[in-house]
């Protein structure tokens, strides 16, 4: 269940959900305002929270609006991130359907007006990054003898990577084709060290060390460009 309330000039976007105990507030990477609370909290209470903490929300909803990270409506002079560098996006009229990439520059060619801009990109992207993805598994599989069966990428919410131990089947997050490149590797490296490691060991760490030596580095950038992008 979802309901829409009015907190001062914000719109709060309030979803109910059950077996949930605490109240969540967060501020969405396209700006919107969103609560997770229990069923039945009273209003007044959400209410309370968003009052509390209004001063960080416009904040952070300002710095969003101004970093450009809302709905991309695939248009003209967008700004879209390619492996931590800042493109502008120019549409122009071709014979087919492509996305090239050339110095600053993200440029889509579309047959005409109709198409599904988004899906073309997206597509293009998908195909660059999964072709990067193998690039640093093939790498890293000679250094560290092991041997991953399949590759798969999809969008992840809380992780960057996950790896299926007895399948042998890493699972890479599509959101990284925004990041710097290395933090790619890095993931890759990491799950890899899972084929030697199961669990998140001292001596996991002390492998992924040896084969990606600037790991803690990366998780700090990793974390830096996060709020780069959702612009806090």
């Amino acid at each position: 269940m979802q309901k829409i309330i009015n907190v001062d000039d914000l719109v709060v976007m309030i979803k109910y959900r059950k077996n949930m105990k605490n109240i969540y507030l967060k501020v969405e990477k396209n700006a919107d305002v969103v609560v997770s609370a229990p069923p039945r909290t009273p209003n007044y209470i959400i209410k309370k929270l968003i009052q509390e903490n209004i001063d960080e929300i416009k904040l952070r909803r300002n710095n969003i609006l101004k970093s450009g990270y809302t709905v991309k409506n695939y248009e003209t002079g967008e700004k879209h991130y390619v492996f931590g560098k800042k493109l502008t996006l120019e549409v122009r009229l071709g014979d087919k359907n492509k996305v090239t990439i050339s110095n600053d520059k993200l440029i889509l060619s579309v047959k005409d007006n109709y198409q599904d801009r988004e899906r073309i990109v997206t597509k293009e992207l998908r195909k660059i990054f999964y072709n990067k993805c193998l690039e640093f598994l093939s790498k890293y599989e000679k250094i560290m003898n092991v041997h991953a069966e399949e590759l798969r990428i999809k969008k992840m919410k809380t992780r960057w990577g996950t790896c299926n131990i007895n399948e042998k089947r890493i699972w890479v997050n599509y959101e990284l084709v925004k990041y710097p490149i290395e933090c790619l590797e890095h993931t890759i490296v990491h799950e890899l060290t899972h084929l030697l490691e199961t669990n998140h060991t001292p001596r996991f760490y002390t492998l992924l060390g040896k084969y990606y030596p600037n790991y803690r580095e990366n998780d700090k950038l990793i974390k830096e460009f996060s709020k780069k992008l959702v612009g806090r």
